[in-house]
């Protein structure tokens, strides 16, 4: 299981995992590995590192500033850059700031992608790392209740299961975040209640058309 420590930039997610191995991970491929930047960034490890670092302790003036650095070096938006930036294990900035709960920080990365396409946006918040979890799963992970509730509200999806099939709610439940498995759960429950209001809505509008269509050929009937 991941050790959430805010003084290490890599996680061991389960214990039976070996980071080091590429086979058998089953993960979420995120479309911005392609559709997404036509010319990936060309930046270095310790690039990359100071990103993921910055998110990781939440130091945001840091991180607002290499961003801003890297972007106009490369001549690409900040967003470009944030979805070119992952650790060895695939893992994001945005991962690093949920993980530890640094709500404002991870408010910060979003916000990258508010002038950025809606596709890419969602890659963003739902790119797995080599374990297939999300910045979601990881906020769940920790009982950033906060966290993730900006990131839902965004629309990070809370159905992405990992290599072990699991979803944000079965971690939160795993490490007895209750308050945050109930959240899960309530979101489920006002999602269900919405597509079964939607179904009926459907439903009546359907019976309205047909009602009228009766009608329009009731007139015609009589007219002729």
């Amino acid at each position: 299981m991941e050790n959430i420590c805010s003084f290490e930039p890599m996680w061991n997610e389960f214990e039976a995992d070996d980071p080091q191995k590429d086979n058998a991970r089953i993960r979420l491929k995120s479309k911005s590995e392609n559709s997404f930047i036509t010319m990936a960034p060309n930046l270095t490890e310790d690039e990359i590192d100071d990103v993921v670092y910055f998110a990781r302790v939440g130091e945001d003036a840091d991180l607002v500033e290499t961003l801003k650095t890297l972007s106009e070096r490369e001549k690409v938006s900040p967003a470009e850059i944030l979805l070119a930036t992952k650790d060895e294990g695939k893992s994001t900035a945005l991962h690093m700031a949920a993980g530890n709960g640094h709500l404002e920080t991870v408010r910060k990365l979003i916000q990258y992608f508010d002038e950025r396409p809606k596709e890419e946006k969602q890659a963003f918040l739902d790119d797995a790392n080599e374990h297939g979890n999300t910045g979601l799963h990881w906020a769940a992970l920790g009982g950033h209740l906060d966290t993730i509730k900006l990131l839902m509200a965004h629309g990070a999806l809370p159905a992405v299961a990992n290599e072990r099939n699991y979803v944000p709610l079965d971690l939160a439940y795993q490490n007895e975040h209750n308050e945050v498995a109930q959240f899960f759960l309530a979101s489920a429950g006002m999602l269900e209640e919405k597509n079964q209001e939607s179904g009926l809505n459907g439903a009546v509008e359907s019976v309205k058309l047909e009602d009228g269509e009766g009608a329009e050929e009731e007139n015609e009937a009589s007219a002729s």
